[in-house]
């Protein structure tokens, strides 16, 4: 767990409390064909700036998966920013009053295993390819078309969509 006592930065003049480290990636679920894996690391700072306390923090870690076109396995490096404002209970604070936009801070203990999973699990992409030019499978084949061609026929139309032929006549 990667725990930081902000009691002494938040009784001090310093305008901003640096925050680094590692935590273990978690599995996600079953579903989910994405695996964190590597350890995720964060770099970023805790600013005071007008009596208020705003974080940020830059997560880096590595995914692997399957190309969503050509099903070919792909190792992706990821960035993402964790930017919230944090707020202190000094025992007066209702809780219900805020919503999950603001980091809670009880104790002046900072806990960020939560949040940058959270995070992570927020920034993963809906959908993911091996290369931007990735041309994927055919759909009658099944012939990976980064690496092959096929004498497929490719003007077969949707049945759905048959009827809209009528509408651009034959010349």
């Amino acid at each position: 767990m990667m725990i930081f006592d902000l009691s002494n930065f938040l009784a001090s003049k310093d305008v901003s409390f640096h925050l680094e480290g590692e935590i273990e990636s978690r599995t996600l679920p079953k579903e989910s064909n994405i695996k964190v894996i590597s350890p995720i690391r964060f770099v970023g700072d805790i600013f005071k700036v007008d009596g208020e306390y705003d974080l940020n923090v830059n997560i880096y870690y590595t995914i692997d998966t399957n190309c969503n076109r050509c099903l070919k396995p792909t190792t992706m490096e990821m960035e993402t920013l964790l930017s919230e404002q944090i707020i202190i209970d000094k025992g007066n604070i209702n809780i219900e009053e805020f919503d999950e936009e603001f980091i809670y801070l009880q104790d002046y203990l900072l806990n960020m295993d939560d949040y940058i999973w959270s995070q992570v699990v927020i920034s993963l992409p809906m959908k993911i390819l091996c290369s931007n030019n990735c041309k994927g499978l055919c759909p009658q084949c099944g012939i990976d078309l980064n690496t092959q061609s096929c004498n497929c026929m490719d003007n077969t139309i949707d049945p759905r969509l048959e009827k809209l032929k009528e509408l651009f006549p034959k010349e």
